[in-house]
């Protein structure tokens, strides 16, 4: 007996809501009939919303992003690439939109469980060491000491556009929406059109390199080793602040909504507001050089030299957790709703709960361990000896080495279907893996 012919089609789709995705997967392969029924956006816009998968479907369309990957130039049983099969004479209707995008998303999201990508794409044409990189998701914009910015299609690899705008080494690189900003040793900021790549202007005034930008609604933020941070108005193309406050370089930097958070070889933090232009509390503990910076609506977290990361209360100001236990230099973190994870001079990442516990010591890097990222589904560490490492940060479990990276890196740059690498050698050369 079909159930489903004696059922009302709501009360049908209201039982069929109760059913995994694999359990609706095998109810639509029973029959024709079944697969009509299960075949619908409701049923299946609640798996994708399930695992957090709606941006796929919304923003970055996945049923029109083609695979970047030859089937040709991959080892067996690697590949990455996707396949559906529809054969041309069917009597059965279109794969409906969200069927489709979880169907495509579950395969990447195994692609990078299980280590299937490609890494047939090396970018050459730098003369000398890549220090800036950044990525819209389709084309990569890098900087070099030979001062030249050049643009790459990440889907072949071709070097597209290639501009000399700076004097010296170019530092930093913030892409957002059509608006590049470039910072560069000759303490100035370039600011270019991604779609013509045309300077739109240029401002100067720092006094020494420009290392940290933040691109902030119609301002920029810049720091350089004049101990300075500025903003910019792209709107107006002037200085509207100078804030002071450090007593040394400025070593990293931060934004959130329309604040920032500094961090210097002073040993100390600043949180500023770039509205008004001053700063609005100032953090002190650690007792080295601040390598690397985070914060949210409550909290900041830092990560300094002295080995410690400290966990503070942005206001009032307050240190709320140290957490120690690396051995080396903390040189960078990152965090979510869950943990957070760092990584040190000592090779280890380790990954603590935000009440400052420690969850789980990750070994298996090679020196320092200089890039991380996390999602809800991975951690990945970059680091020295051409590694890179994809964590189960959960389970505290390493799933793979990307061992076909074929460079050393000192620059990582991640999204849904790709990482990208650059390497601190000469000449320069970026890497893009692909999981797409």
């Amino acid at each position: 007996m079909d159930f489903t012919e004696y059922l009302p089609g709501e009360v049908t789709d209201r039982i069929l809501s109760y059913l995994k995705a694999s359990e609706l997967s095998t109810f639509s392969c029973c029959c024709v009939t079944w697969r009509e029924i299960s075949n619908k956006d409701n049923l299946w816009v609640h798996h994708c919303m399930k695992r957090g998968w709606m941006r796929f479907g919304l923003f970055m369309n996945i049923l029109q992003t083609d695979s970047t990957t030859s089937p040709k130039t991959n080892i067996s049983n690697t590949s990455p690439v996707f396949h559906m099969y529809v054969p041309e004479e069917t009597r059965l209707s279109p794969i409906c939109k969200w069927k489709n995008v979880f169907i495509r998303v579950h395969h990447l999201m195994k692609n990078w469980e299980k280590g299937r990508y490609s890494s047939n794409m090396i970018l050459r044409g730098h003369r000398e060491k890549v220090t800036a990189l950044d990525c819209n998701g389709e084309c990569i914009v890098s900087g070099s000491e030979d001062k030249s910015l050049r643009f790459w299609d990440s889907r072949n690899g071709s070097c597209i556009h290639k501009l000399d705008v700076h004097s010296d080494t170019i530092t930093k690189i913030v892409w957002k929406g059509n608006c590049i900003v470039t910072g560069c040793a000759d303490s100035s900021i370039r600011v270019i059109d991604s779609t013509n790549k045309q300077m739109l202007m240029s401002f100067q005034g720092h006094g020494g390199s420009v290392d940290h930008l933040v691109i902030i609604g119609k301002k920029i933020v810049s720091a350089a080793t004049d101990k300075t941070v500025r903003v910019w108005s792209l709107t107006d193309r002037k200085l509207l602040h100078i804030m002071r406050g450090h007593d040394d370089d400025v070593e990293c930097m931060c934004s959130h909504g329309n604040q920032v958070v500094t961090g210097s070889w002073d040993s100390t933090l600043i949180l500023w507001d770039i509205d008004k232009g001053k700063f609005i509390h100032h953090y002190t503990g650690h007792h080295e050089v601040i390598n690397c910076c985070q914060f949210d609506d409550n909290k900041i977290i830092s990560g300094s030299a002295d080995c410690d990361i400290r966990i503070w209360r942005k206001s009032p100001p307050e240190c709320l957790l140290v957490l120690s236990g690396h051995e080396g230099e903390v040189y960078c973190l990152v965090f979510n709703d869950a943990v957070i994870a760092s990584g040190s001079s000592d090779s280890t990442v380790r990954v603590w709960s935000l009440n400052g516990k420690i969850l789980h010591v990750l070994e298996g890097h090679l020196g320092v361990v200089r890039c991380l990222y996390i999602n809800e589904e991975r951690l990945i560490s970059g680091g020295d000896q051409k590694k890179i490492i994809i964590w189960d940060y959960k389970k505290g479990k390493q799933l793979y080495v990307a061992h076909r990276h074929p460079t050393l890196l000192h620059l990582m740059w991640v999204d849904d279907t790709k990482l990208i690498t650059a390497s601190p050698e000469r000449p320069g050369t970026i890497t893009v893996l692909s999981f797409w």
